[in-house]
């Protein structure tokens, strides 16, 4: 599993340079032990038991997935000819031509054993209808085809080790994307709060304002009405004076 490192402080364009340099260095780091696998793998003889067929042939040691390996050396036969299973994992393809290997028809024999430390895949070969063996280049021939074998299915892989990297990477991406548009997100909340946050006290200082007005107008009003309450009985009370001269007039 690779992990970037956390990059809520980088920049999309930083962060797409760390995204290529990672990549690089993940395949570089995939790719690196590869050089060496076509080195590393060896074909050796190998003394064979298929069904009751008892035959000289090559075996190859593969430290890789076994499933992985059985799917593949089933696709390989298929590609040589028609292959019956003689045992479990033993396979047997009797009268095929390959030129490739020979001019003549030829019984090829296959087997695999899985074993702690790798998948051991063999495979031998006679002249078809006999127990001849081939003759010394045809034999290289079949040690050259279990090597080549071999050798794909390190690529294969590297293929998915490779596409697994991109997957992860890729998770890593996005979800930095997403926490690039969640802090954008709260960025734009923050600077809206801001805004209302200046709006509401923009308001409560003109609420004030307005409050000492009224407070103000309300004590002149007061004061108005006073006045007004006095004039009135000042009024009234003319009047008052006035009707009692009126009465006392005969």
């Amino acid at each position: 599993m690779f992990f970037l490192p956390e990059t809520n402080m980088l920049t999309d364009m930083s962060f797409k340079l760390l995204k290529i340099k990672y990549l690089l260095f993940i395949l570089l780091w995939i790719t690196l032990p590869g050089k060496t696998w076509a080195q590393e793998i060896e074909v050796n003889t190998a003394n064979g038991t298929v069904g009751p067929k008892s035959l000289k042939g090559f075996v190859v040691c593969l430290e890789l997935d076994a499933k992985m390996v059985e799917k593949g050396w089933s696709r390989y036969l298929k590609s040589l000819g028609k292959f019956e299973t003689v045992d479990n994992q033993a396979m047997a393809g009797l009268g095929l031509m390959v030129t490739a290997i020979s001019g003549d028809a030829i019984d090829f024999y296959s087997k695999i054993t899985v074993s702690p430390r790798c998948v051991q895949v063999f495979m031998g070969a006679l002249r078809a209808g006999s127990n001849m063996e081939l003759l010394d280049v045809q034999a290289e021939n079949v040690k050259r085809m279990l090597y080549d074998f071999a050798v794909e299915q390190y690529r294969q892989d590297l293929i998915g080790q490779i596409s697994e990297a991109e997957r992860v990477v890729n998770l890593a991406v996005k979800a930095h994307d997403k926490r690039i548009s969640e802090s954008n997100s709260l960025k734009n909340k923050m600077a809206r709060n801001r805004q209302e946050r200046s709006k509401l006290l923009r308001h409560l200082d003109e609420n004030a304002t307005h409050l000492v007005k009224l407070k103000s107008d309300s004590t002149r009003n007061a004061t108005d009405l006073e006045a007004a309450l006095e004039e009135i009985n000042k009024v009234r009370k003319i009047a008052e004076e006035k009707k009692t001269k009126l009465n006392q007039v005969k």
